[in-house]
């Protein structure tokens, strides 16, 4: 051990000798303490109630706060918004194919060409250009 170390050592040990809250202790009778005395204090620090910190009381208020505002908001949305109306969309009788009269005419057009050549040919061809 150094010897400022040596010092300080002895220096608090001297506190401690002249000290009169050590002096009133040492006179104080010892007193016994029973086996369960560790289990009885642990048990009474958990059940005893903290005062609440100034963080857990504003984070309550936030929290009421926060919920006021959204429960006004909605009854705000439910009072001043107009209700839905039912819109009804009009539908075609039947659907219209643009390409029908398109298909009709080139349905033609080949029948026409097949009757310029008949003998290039089947009868399944044929029967399959009329559609019967």
């Amino acid at each position: 051990m150094t010897a400022p170390q040596q010092n300080d050592k002895n220096h608090s040990n001297q506190d401690v000798s002249h000290d009169p809250v050590w002096d009133l202790l040492r006179q104080s009778p010892a007193a016994k303490v029973s086996p369960d005395f560790a289990d009885r204090v642990i048990q009474a620090t958990r059940t005893a109630e903290r005062p609440s910190s100034f963080w857990a009381r504003s984070y309550r208020v936030v929290t009421a706060v926060g919920a006021m505002a959204a429960a006004l908001t909605i009854a705000a949305v439910m009072i001043f918004l107009p209700e839905p109306t039912e819109t009804i969309v009009a539908q075609p009788a039947e659907p219209v194919d643009a390409f029908a009269t398109l298909d009709e005419v080139a349905h033609q057009e080949v029948l026409l060409a097949a009757t310029d050549h008949l003998g290039e040919f089947s009868d399944t061809e044929l029967v399959t250009l009329i559609g019967f």
